[in-house]
């Protein structure tokens, strides 16, 4: 055990709980919406480009997996294999499925530009359910045609990467890795290195995505450098680095000045970029470990919870719904600026999660709590269930429920 405080001792302090992440991830599913809001209005990929404004399309994602990944390790010490995949399997599918089953057979007839014959006889209404298990179609026939965005979700990119990252968890459990943290570490080192290799020998990122993954097959997006070199390749890592920060907890330290260290980097790689040298493995290696650092503090730190989504965890629902409703918006207010269209589209999408939470997860929750301790957390104390004996909080370690006492 280290000296002086740890991510561990403040994860201790908070009873297992870190206060923080609540805070983060309504910050994070925002900013998502937010990030997304110029290229619903122009349709052009400028924004992920321009100076500074690139950087956060990098950062979100990176510090969504890590807080993932910190908080996935919990549950894949503390489960069986069968108990962590249908935990991951009730937070992540049920309501994944009711949005892509609104999407396609209420927005889709809505808002198409085809008869509705020719739209439900079209077999791209019928692949857009493949969404649910991960073969990610972005388009609807002839829906929101007029837009300057395709996608009816955008979003959906990153449901395959989180499956992927939920295989790599098995493969730690059925291989015993979590009590070996320092493998999981060289993996994301190996992920990286592979991307530094192909991109310093001139590779590129193949297919490219464009946009948002709408071209591409199937076998085109597993046999590619693109989960080395593409958007996606931070995703992993990031996740990777999240497990290894929540095994490693008790020895890296809580500090102020190690933030302030990671804060300052990733400021100077924002004002630095973007530039043709700033490739996906090197801001990979050099800014994602920062990144997971920065979410790891601010999730054991007592952050205030947001008043307008104090009711229950929204962040899920404003990821699902974000990008549709803000084509919806554009379809309504299409000469309004583009804070218009955030502010109307976010108060939409506040409804449409709250919808989700209170009508889909919530209730899955109460069938998760018999073994998931976060989501006990996050039921309101009268909807709890008996909580059965054995069952313990993120404060595990991986030989054993560990003392009460700080690191």
């Amino acid at each position: 055990m280290m000296q002086g405080r740890s991510i561990g001792s403040m994860l201790d302090r908070q009873k297992g709980f870190g206060p923080g992440f609540n805070f983060l991830r309504i910050a994070l599913a925002i900013s998502v919406v937010a990030a997304h809001a110029p290229y619903v209005a122009s349709g052009g990929s400028g924004g992920e480009q321009a100076w500074i404004a690139w950087f956060p399309h990098y950062a979100i994602l990176v510090m969504f997996f890590a807080l993932s990944g910190f908080l996935i390790a919990a549950s894949g010490l503390r489960l069986s294999l069968k108990e962590f995949l249908t935990n991951r399997g009730m937070r992540i599918i049920p309501a994944l499925a009711v949005e892509i089953v609104l999407s396609a057979l209420i927005l889709g007839p809505i808002f198409t530009a085809l008869p509705l014959w020719d739209y439900f006889t079209n077999s791209g209404t019928y692949k857009y359910f493949t969404n649910i298990v991960g073969l990610v179609n972005y388009v609807l026939p002839g829906v929101f045609s007029g837009n300057p965005a395709p996608e009816v979700n955008s979003s959906l990119w990153t449901v395959p990467f989180e499956y992927g990252c939920y295989a790599l968890m098995t493969v730690f459990i059925l291989l015993g890795l979590l009590r070996k943290p320092a493998l999981i570490v060289v993996g994301a080192v190996v992920l990286v290195g592979i991307g530094l290799a192909l991109s310093f020998t001139g590779h590129m990122a193949q297919p490219s995505q464009l946009p948002a993954g709408v071209a591409g097959t199937l076998q085109e997006r597993i046999f590619s450098t693109a989960p080395f070199l593409g958007r996606g390749a931070k995703l992993p890592v990031a996740f990777m680095l999240g497990i290894a920060i929540f095994l490693y907890r008790d020895r890296i330290p809580y500090d102020g000045r190690v933030l302030a260290a990671c804060c300052a980097l990733c400021a100077g790689a924002a004002l630095l970029g973007p530039a043709d040298w700033m490739s996906q493995p090197v801001l990979n290696a050099v800014v994602a470990p920062a990144l997971v650092y920065i979410t790891a503090y601010l999730g054991v730190s007592k952050l205030p919870r947001l008043p307008l989504f104090s009711r229950g965890d929204y962040s899920y629902g404003i990821y699902l719904y974000g990008f549709p409703v803000q084509q919806v918006v554009r379809v309504w207010l299409p000469q309004v600026p583009v804070i218009v269209q955030f502010a109307v589209a976010l108060l939409l999408i506040t409804l449409f999660a709250a919808f989700s939470w209170h009508w889909i997860e919530k209730p899955i929750l109460k069938l998760r709590s018999r073994f998931s301790f976060v989501a006990r957390k996050r039921l309101a104390p009268d909807d709890t269930v008996r909580v059965p004996d054995g069952i313990t909080p993120l404060a595990v370690t991986a030989s054993g429920p560990r003392s009460r006492r700080s690191s």
